[in-house]
């Protein structure tokens, strides 16, 4: 039975005409393949990141074809490949030739190498004036909608294993919501890393003491989807507590040494709530990688013994804090703090870093490169220190007195003078060369 196909072709590289004219030509040979018609060539600039490169040529192709479409794929491979074009290729780079599967009737499909319809395609100039020259009403056509808000954990399931059985590698990108830029660049760079990403957006009560903030929690939902789309995430999970757990749910993860002193010591079980609340993703989502931002640097740790431990077979990727212009760590807590504590709040990165100068300039007494920090605390009366520790990196072990060759500098303070108190992370690695340059 055949099959309608609308065909996108793009060229950057060398006879840009010629190529296209030559593909549609070539495709027009094969047997089981017709080309109905094609629209005129338009020239466009390049769509989204990536180098600077000359201009594209763009045009829409429909063709008639009984070939089944991982054949057809197969075949605009091949006329990539002849076209001069080295595959696989990077996000788009220069290309001689580009040919893109956008519809196959009502055919859809989502695997490593195929999503149809095409994902993007109402998004792209170049390809919605093409079709609407063809004389298609580009409102009626099928889309592919990314990313997609999944609420139960039956859903989450069912599209990771799709996605699994397909090829994909699936990265996931735990959160709590109230998403920021450093949110973001996960999401990025996961998006660079797998064929399918999925964001959650799961405010966790597991992870909350009796008199903390979880009602108050900052839930932006909408908001949130927004940002993951424009990161690049394919699914956003956002279930209920209900949907999340059961009712009859009882199965918790114990942490060990990870989790001991610093924030374990100040909540003590909120650390079993975040190995608990990860674990279960991990089994629901299978993915191949997990990203976490080295702020929360002992989650970090103690998700990532928590992945050895139990067998997960997934790799835990770290990723550098972000900060806003003036050092302050990106945090959803953030927008809590009054105008004088957001001031005053700099003085946590300003310490570390004059501890990483100290450190830089030739002092290794961990005592000493901790009262550096110390006396930077000190002069900040809105900073109520919780605690600040020279600890090893990155398994945040308790360093003896002494000289050190390197290691994790972590604090935590309260900030109280804005409608409701404030208690902020962070932390600094004296060794990370590309992460802090005072």
């Amino acid at each position: 039975m055949a099959t309608t196909v609308w065909l996108g072709l793009g060229s950057n590289l060398g006879d840009r005409r010629q190529h296209l004219t030559r593909a549609l030509a070539a495709l027009a040979q094969l047997p089981g393949i017709e080309v109905l018609r094609a629209s005129r060539f338009h020239e466009s600039v390049l769509h989204g990141d990536g180098p600077a490169q000359g201009p594209f040529l763009n045009g829409i192709a429909e063709l008639r074809t009984s070939l089944p479409l991982p054949a057809l794929l197969a075949v605009c491979k091949e006329l990539e490949r002849a076209a001069g074009r080295v595959l696989p290729a990077p996000t788009n780079h220069p290309r001689p030739l580009d040919l893109d599967l956008l519809f196959a009737g009502d055919q859809r499909c989502d695997t490593a190498e195929l999503v149809l319809p095409h994902p993007r395609w109402h998004l792209r100039p170049f390809v919605v004036e093409p079709l609407r020259e063809l004389g298609l009403d580009v409102a009626l056509l099928p889309r592919t909608l990314r990313p997609s808000v999944i609420a139960t954990s039956g859903e989450l399931v069912q599209r990771c294993t799709d996605w699994l059985a397909g090829g994909c590698t699936i990265g996931l990108v735990p959160t709590m919501g109230s998403l920021h830029a450093g949110h973001g660049s996960l999401l990025r760079t996961a998006h660079a890393a797998n064929h399918r990403v999925v964001a959650t957006v799961f405010v966790n009560p597991l992870q909350f003491g009796p008199n903390e903030d979880f009602a108050a929690y900052p839930r932006s939902l909408a908001a949130d989807v927004a940002l993951c789309g424009e990161a690049g995430a394919d699914a956003v999970f956002a279930p209920s507590v209900e949907a999340m757990y059961g009712a009859a749910f009882c199965s918790h993860v114990a942490v060990g040494a990870a989790a001991e002193g610093m924030e374990g010591a100040l909540r003590p079980q909120h650390f079993a709530g975040v190995a608990t609340v990860v674990a279960r993703l991990f089994a629901l989502a299978r993915p191949s990688h997990a990203y976490f931002g080295e702020k929360d640097a002992q989650q970090l740790a103690v998700i990532r013994r928590m992945a050895k431990d139990l067998g997960f077979p997934v790799t835990i990727v770290p990723c550098a804090i972000v900060r806003e212009a003036d050092g302050l760590a990106m945090s959803s807590r953030n927008v809590y703090l009054g105008r004088d504590d957001r001031a005053a709040s700099t003085v946590l990165v300003q310490a570390l870093r004059a501890s990483l100068r100290a450190f830089r300039a030739g002092e290794r007494d961990r005592e000493a490169l901790l009262r550096v920090a110390h006396k930077f605390l000190a002069r900040e009366p809105r900073a109520a220190l919780d605690y600040l520790e020279l600890r090893s990196d990155p398994e945040l072990l308790p360093l003896p007195a002494g000289p050190v060759t390197g290691g994790r500098l972590l604090v935590a303070a309260r900030f109280a003078g804005g409608a409701r108190p404030v208690r902020l992370l962070d932390n600094l690695s004296l060794t990370a060369s590309h992460t802090e340059h005072p």
